[in-house]
């Protein structure tokens, strides 16, 4: 069976590190996601944006 889920990566726009994953469905037709979340390296809140 396929798997009907897949996992997506958080990148910070700024230092480019992904520091966070979700798994979301493959059905999902929305545009790429941009939160604004917490970096551990750069040490402030930035647009994180939906990687592969």
């Amino acid at each position: 069976m396929a798997k009907a889920r897949t996992i997506i990566h958080f990148e910070c726009s700024d230092c480019k590190n992904r520091n966070y994953s979700k798994i979301v469905s493959k059905k999902r037709k929305f545009e790429k996601l941009n939160l604004k979340k917490f970096c551990p390296k750069c040490r402030v809140h930035s647009m994180h944006k939906e990687t592969k």
